[in-house]
This record gives structure tokens, sequence and C-alpha cells, in this order.
């Protein structure tokens, strides 16, 4: 499958084979769908659940739809996605054809191979342009297969005991803070178990079992480095079986040669938190972790998995603190290798007690900025976000669930306060209910995509960043402006939009006239390049990071200006827009002259 679509990007220029593979796909995908069913797939016979899970399809008889398509490039320009846990019944699939991006769960939903190929034909069969790419869920942060597993059962089974060098623990020295370690295996404990298993609560939280694995105590999984080779390894050479807890590994996701062959576009990385900071979870809580150190193994992971499959689509879940500079993850974050991050429980959490998260401020004023800085950059990623309408304990105070789909019209306005959030800041949104099983269309039918306002200021700093948050004061335009000859080093905030956002600087050997119609008329613009502005990366480092980004800003760039140090002065002017055209207007200028630069 890799070679075929590295293929199909080659031949895209107009060769003249890559036309004739595409009748031949669209002439097999549209017999396929009428052999005796109907043409999105489920069988006209079979309606119930035949495979302890999601509902019988016809056999895919045809290529892959997505075959010759880009996904990564068709992923990154979705304005919509649905994501589902659940088995999947004839009218999910129906509802799902309709997305641009698609999430699914194979192992929860027992699916199979035809079931993605149904999927991604999307609504018209002869139309590869309506088709969705499908990405499939797979956990990279803990051992699925060891669930409920006692240490005892665990000791007994060939599959979790490995070398038995493990479990291992955090290799740093005391204090260390540096994720950015040479040892991804960590130290070895020789407890009799497989090397890739963690047993850093022992150390941190007296009483925890020591030399064993440590668990999830909520969802009674074992936790992994992911850094470990011996558990990529493991990872995609798995195959999906019920009987063992077994979940489908990469080979069986991302190919159609081996196990079910399920041939998805990407992958959805899940409990990428293993590797949170350590101060995120107290030793009281149920599913406390101690792995920080295996940050840098996590990334490593996600480079291999690019590696190997570098046509797929990548999403990151959870592990939004690698984008944040206050934390040592944000040495080691994978950015540049994924191409999509997420952010659940943004303003609707899934806590039954509550409507609106009571941490959406600090998701908001602390979080978000961070992210999209980051989202941003050159060699950054789209954001989807994920709302939940009820709780694991039931409805949501002045909300139903149904409203979703549209039986119910309790709780929209707070539904649609979501969307509006979420989009704003340049995220796409999908909302759905607390078992993540529910598909609906309530998001893609109450969007509102027509972007005509321009990109806001905002900043990464926050004088009032303890919780609970309260807006930072936004930073807009150029903020620092540092000189070498006549190359000017510029340094600025983040502004967010609906859209990706980019930034030109103006400059001129004139003033600005703001009072003219068009103030910029003789200036050159030049769209810059965003580098980590300086002392950004190293933020981690200060006693207190979230006061630390007061004097340091996320992005830097430089640029000549002929004759500076001659003595000819520059006037400057940056500004930020959004890839629908929408330029913001401040006037903040700055002037540069031999070795002087100043704010007017």
């Amino acid at each position: 499958m890799t070679n075929q679509h590295s293929s199909s990007r080659r031949a895209a220029g107009g060769n003249p084979e890559t036309f004739l593979r595409l009748a031949l796909i669209v002439l097999l995908a549209v017999t396929a769908g009428c052999s005796g069913g109907t043409r999105d797939g489920s069988s006209s016979v079979e309606s119930g659940n035949g495979n302890n899970g999601s509902t019988q399809v016809q056999p895919f008889t045809g290529p892959d739809p997505n075959l010759l398509l880009n996904v990564r490039e068709r992923a990154a320009k979705a304005d919509s996605y649905a994501i589902t846990y659940g088995a999947l019944t004839k009218a999910d699939i129906d509802t799902l054809k309709t997305y641009p991006l698609v999430i699914v769960h194979p192992y929860n939903g027992n699916l199979t191979r035809d079931h993605i190929m149904w999927i991604k034909q999307g609504v018209d069969p002869t139309d590869s342009n309506d088709n969705p790419v499908v990405l499939c869920y797979i956990s990279i942060g803990e051992d699925l297969r060891t669930f409920q597993l006692t240490d005892a059962q665990m000791r007994a089974d060939p599959r979790f005991t490995g070398d038995g060098s493990g479990p291992s623990i955090d290799p740093r020295g005391p204090g260390e803070r540096s994720l950015d370690i040479q040892d991804l295996k960590g130290t070895p404990t020789y407890g009799g178990f497989a090397s890739y298993y963690v047993n850093d609560n022992a150390i941190r939280c007296p009483g925890d079992p020591v030399n064993v694995p440590d668990q999830n105590g909520n969802f009674l999984t074992r936790f992994v480095n992911a850094g470990d080779p011996l558990w990529y390894s493991t990872v995609k050479e798995m195959r999906m079986d019920v009987n063992t807890h077994t979940p489908p590994g990469l080979r069986e996701l991302l190919t159609d040669n081996y196990g079910r062959g399920l041939g998805c576009d990407g992958v959805f990385l899940d409990t990428i938190d293993t590797a949170a900071p350590n101060k995120y979870t107290a030793c009281s809580d149920t599913n406390h972790s101690s792995s920080e150190w295996t940050a840098k193994g996590f990334s490593d992971f996600i480079g291999r998995l690019r590696a190997d499959f570098p046509t797929k689509i990548i999403l990151q879940n959870r592990g939004l603190f690698f984008f944040d500079p206050r934390e040592p993850h944000y040495q080691v974050s994978a950015r540049g290798i994924i191409d999509i991050g997420f952010f659940e429980s943004y303003y609707l959490d899934n806590d039954s007690q509550t409507s609106v998260s009571p941490y959406f401020p600090d998701n908001k004023y602390n979080s978000m900025p961070k992210i999209m800085a980051e989202a941003n950059r050159p060699d950054g990623f789209k954001m989807l976000s994920l709302g939940y309408a009820n709780g694991f304990g039931g409805a949501k105070p002045g909300m139903d669930v149904q409203t979703l789909q549209g039986t119910s019209t309790i709780g929209f306005d707070i539904l649609m306060q979501d969307i509006q959030e979420s989009h704003s800041v340049g995220f796409r949104h999908y909302i759905t209910n607390a078992t993540v099983d529910l598909v609906n269309s309530f998001v893609k039918n109450n969007k509102n995509m027509n972007d005509t306002t321009a990109p806001v200021w905002y900043s990464v700093f926050n004088a009032n960043y303890e919780y609970p948050a309260s807006p930072p004061e936004a930073r807009p335009g150029i903020r620092k402006i540092d000189l070498n000859e006549d190359t000017v080093t510029i340094s600025w905030d983040v502004a967010l939009d609906m859209n990706r956002v980019s930034y030109a600087l103006y400059y001129q050997t004139t003033p600005f006239n703001f009072s003219l119609p068009q103030p910029l008329a003789n200036a050159t613009r030049v769209v810059l390049t965003p580098g980590t502005g300086s002392g950004y990366n190293l933020v981690w480092q200060a006693p207190d990071p979230g006061l630390a980004l007061q004097n340091v800003y996320p992005y830097e760039s430089s640029v000549t200006l002929p004759g500076l140090q001659s003595g000819t002065t520059y006037y400057l002017l940056l500004r930020a827009f959004d890839s629908k055209g929408n330029e913001e207007t401040n006037e903040i200028a700055w002037t540069c002259s031999n070795t002087t630069c100043s704010k007017l």
C-alpha cells in the first residue's frame, strides 16, 4: 500500500497511466457496489449484527477507493470530521460517508476491511472527490492486551515476559528534569516482565507494587514505554484477536495484506498521556502515572511509524503538553511528524455534573494559544477538538444528548457555543456522547465556515494563569527587534483565526501614514517564515515557567534591509492574515536605523 500511494503521487502530474488506473478503480467500485446489495455496501439480506458488533456488509471487491489519493493532503483540508468508537450500523455508515475525515475503532466495532472500504467510497462511488479518509484507533501508551490480567497471569504468558528485564524505571538522575535523554529503554528492574513495561509508580508512590508493571486503575491495562524498540515491533505486528483481547496492530491497520488487512488511511494514536508530566496525577489517583521520562520515546515511536508508513496520516490524541513550552516535553515533541493534533473536552467534557467544563478557562486562556502557535508553524499540524453532550453519569445540566440527532432542542445553545469556541480558534470540531459511539451530523449541519474576519492577536503569556485562569492581555504586532548589521530579527506572539494564520512584514523608508486610504501601498511586503523565538524552548527551565513567558515569544524571523548599517532608516509593521485572505490592521510601527530599533 505504501508503494502504491507513493507511485500515485509521482504520477499525479499527468501520466496517462494514472487516468487508466482511476477509470479501472471507478469501474470496479461501481461493480462491487451493485453485485446483489445496496450501493453503500450494506447487505440487502442481512441487516442484523453479524460480527458481534457492526452490521454485516457485502464484500468490497474493488481496490482501495483512496489508492491514488494523497490522503495526508486531504486530511489537512478537511473542514469537518466524525469519530466513533462503537459498532457501525447501516445508518452510521451512511452518515460517515458524508464526512471528509472519519475516525473509527476497529477493535471495539469488530470492523473488517469491507467496512473501511465502503466508508472510503463516499456517497458517490464514481467521484473520488467525496471520498472520506479513514483513521483507525490504536493505543500506544498502554498495552490493551493486559486488560484485567493479574501480575501472576502476565508472568505465565510469554507475550508479557520478554527477556525478563522489565519493568523499567526512569533512568534520569535525582532532580534531573530534561527529557532529551539518550537511554530510551530506561533502567531495568529484572522483575520478570518484558522490557517495555514501566514501574515508576513504585519509585514515586510509597506502597505501590514493586517490580511489576504499573496499571491504569481506571481501565485496568498496563502502562508501557513507547520508546522501547521491542514495543514498536510488538505493536506493529499485533493481529486482532478478541479471545485474547488483542487489538489490531500497525500492519493490520495500515496495509491490505496482513491479518484483516484493514487498509486504514492513518492512525489515531491514543494513550500518549502515559508520558504526561508526573505532576499531572497524584499517588491517590486511580490512574496515576509517573513515567514522564518516556516522552522522547513516544516521539521516537511516532518517528518510526512515519518512516515505515510515509504516506499515512498520523493523529496524536492527548499529549498536548508536548506543545507547551512550560513543560520539558516541548524539547522532544513530534511536531513535523504528525499531521493532526486532538483536543478532547475543550469546552464540553464528559462529566455529568457540569455543562461547561470547569477547566475551559485554562484550556482557552493557557493551553490553546500555545498549541495553536505550534499548529500554525510551517511544520505544524491540523487541530481537531471533541466535545461531549452528556456524561458517563447521565445527562449534563440543561442538555439532552438527543439534540445531536434532532429529536430534542434542550441544550442547543450550549452545543452551538461549543462549536463557536472551537472553530473560532482554528479547531475542527465534533460533538458526541460520553461513550463516543453516537454518530451524528450536528456540527456539520450547524457550523458556519464563512470566514470574513481577520485574525485576532492573542498571547502565549498569561499573567493570570493560575486556576481559574482569566484572559491574557493580547500582544499584537512586532514585540521585539534585534539587529545584526543589515539583518533585523523580528519577534512576535500568536494570532488566532478560524483558518490557518500567517504573518506579513511591511517595511519602507518613509513613515507610515495611516490616515491614507492605502497606507501600505508603497511598502515592501514579506511573508515571514516563523522560527522558534529565542529562549522559547527553554521556558520550562525557569523557576516559574508561566511567568517566564512574559519576556519571550513563540515566533521570530529574520529579514535583510539593504543599507541599514549605512544610515538608511526603515519603518516596519507586522500584520497577521488568514488563509482566506483576511488581514488585520494593527498600526504598531517600529523604526530601525544604524544600530537602533525602537517602537514608535
